[in-house]
């Protein structure tokens, strides 16, 4: 028998009448741990944690919408074309892709009406793109107790033992990333770091472990997604880049030639001598 991972059915937590799935319960846990982290970041680089709040809320809910849209609309767009309404309001799921693309624009239109600049919009974005990893985490935990992201068949040691047999949990699989992708933003993240620093980083190394993690998918190969992500995560890099040289240089005091006195280093006292002199 071979060494895999076994297959369990998804834990349901019973209230009363109401079954809670553990899908659902993961979700919303996804939502709270995201939001948590980005009103932590947000509070330590001076922003008014309640309007980062009110900002997670426009982006959350465009990303639900979007996620929705694109697994409806996307796999049959002849179907859509011909019934709309049915195709968008009686098919079910999300598509992850979709969410972060409904989020980005919730939060850019979000960003839009506060009348903040170019460099505050990318600043405020790049906080939240901080807290995805750790919150997504959550949620592709539910995929891998749901088991609805079946990969190929496989003997691999990261099997799971499906009833139809071995193959690729690749929610279980983008899990695991996400634990390691969490744990590095959280160092890079206890040193300053450009604005635009995460939300390029995110979409360049999730972009590129999407377009490897299609590879292991039943369906047909489908690298848009993730080449999208990775490209949108090159140019927010870029933006990152454009801001750091528009921004005019720290003020030195005439004649320095050395980094001016900051709150973590003390200002250099005069020498005793050339105190003597000018008392003199």
């Amino acid at each position: 028998m071979e060494a895999v991972i076994p297959y369990w059915q998804q834990p349901v937590l019973r209230v009363g009448g109401l079954a809670l799935p553990a899908f659902g319960i993961l979700v919303v846990a996804a939502v709270l741990v995201g939001r948590w982290i980005a009103l932590r970041r947000a509070r330590r680089f001076g922003i008014d944690p309640v309007e980062i709040s009110s900002m997670c809320v426009w982006m959350i809910t465009a990303g639900f919408i979007g996620a929705h849209l694109v697994k409806t609309i996307l796999p049959d767009i002849p179907t859509f074309l011909a019934h709309p309404l049915p195709t968008v309001f009686v098919r079910g799921g999300i598509a992850s892709m979709g969410g972060f693309g409904g989020g980005l624009l919730g939060g850019i239109l979000f960003c839009r009406r506060r009348g903040l600049s170019n460099l505050e919009t990318f600043r405020w974005l790049d906080i939240v793109a901080y807290a995805v990893p750790a919150s997504f985490m959550f949620g592709r935990l539910g995929c891998a107790l749901a088991h609805d992201h079946r990969g190929v068949a496989t003997a691999s040691w990261i099997a799971v033992r499906f009833p139809e047999g071995p193959r690729y949990d690749l929610g279980l699989i983008e899990f695991l990333f996400l634990i390691a992708l969490a744990a590095l933003f959280y160092q890079l993240g206890r040193k300053p770091r450009l604005p635009g620093f995460f939300f390029g980083m995110l979409g360049v190394v999730y972009g590129l472990f999407r377009v490897w993690l299609d590879t292991l998918h039943i369906q047909p190969l489908r690298f848009f997604g993730g080449a999208l992500t990775c490209a949108v995560g090159l140019a927010g890099w870029a933006a990152m880049a454009w801001f750091a040289r528009r921004q005019p240089p720290a003020p030195r005091q005439a004649g320095s030639r050395g980094p001016q006195p900051g709150p973590s280093t003390p200002a250099a006292q005069p020498h005793p001598s050339r105190r003597r002199r000018s008392a003199t």
